[in-house]
Order: structure tokens, then C-alpha cells, then sequence
């Protein structure tokens, strides 16, 4: 017993540390279908982070969609939406926990944009008339 003690002490020093956080990571992809890639994260890497980034109207312009996902130390600012242009961000830390992509297909409707610019024709107007 008094053996065994300090064999299994010394076998627990000598283990080295498992990685705890596994995400799935691409880089500029178009679809989520090829982010399914599993990445052991180091150490400092507290987050699996998947940022996805769209633009375009409605579904008469299309300026295209990005998806990135990985391991972060931090989880990026929050998402934002510009009306033609959105930035979706979505952070979690369990084991391949971004599985899927963020809220970034977020688009303005041609309707939206067309009141829009319309609005603000008249308030131009307006402004100039008579």
C-alpha cells in the first residue's frame, strides 16, 4: 500500500491535461455543410465561436453569405444587422457545440428598402418645395 500510493501519484502528475473544448472550425465557407470540421482547441480557448456575414435585398440582390466557426479565448462582439448587410455571432462552450451556423442570413426586404428610399425622396422634397 504505502507503494502504491506514490506510484499513482506520480502516473497522475505525469498524465498531461485533456483538452476539454472540441468545435468544428472552417474559414470563408458558403454553406454549413462544410464546417463540419471537429478541432481540438488549445488551452486558452474558452469558446467555440461560429460568426456568419450576409448581404443583400430581399431575394432580388444577392451580395453573397461567409460562415467562419472555430475556437476563440473570447466570444466576439454581438450580431448586427444593417438592413442589407448582417453579421451573425453566436458563441457557446460545450463539446462541438456550433454545430450550426449563426443568425446571419438576416436580409432587407425590397418592400422595406423601396419605403425607405421613398420616404426619404419625399422628405427631400418637402424640404425644397415651394
Amino acid at each position: 500500500m504505502k507503494v502504491l500510493l506514490p506510484v499513482l501519484l506520480a502516473a497522475l502528475l505525469g498524465v498531461e491535461r485533456a483538452h476539454s473544448l472540441v468545435c468544428f472550425s472552417c474559414t470563408n465557407k458558403n454553406s454549413n455543410f462544410y464546417c463540419l470540421k471537429p478541432t481540438i482547441c488549445s488551452d486558452s480557448d474558452n469558446y467555440c465561436v461560429t460568426v456568419s456575414a450576409s448581404a443583400g435585398i430581399g431575394n432580388v440582390v444577392d451580395f453573397g453569405y461567409t460562415l467562419n466557426k472555430g475556437c476563440s479565448p473570447i466570444c466576439p462582439g454581438p450580431s448586427v444587422n444593417l438592413g442589407v448587410a448582417s453579421v451573425g455571432t453566436h458563441c457557446c462552450q460545450s463539446f462541438l457545440c456550433n454545430i450550426s451556423a449563426a443568425d446571419g442570413g438576416l436580409r432587407a426586404s425590397a418592400a422595406v428598402l423601396g419605403l425607405g428610399l421613398l420616404l426619404s425622396l419625399l422628405s427631400a422634397l418637402l424640404r425644397f418645395g415651394p
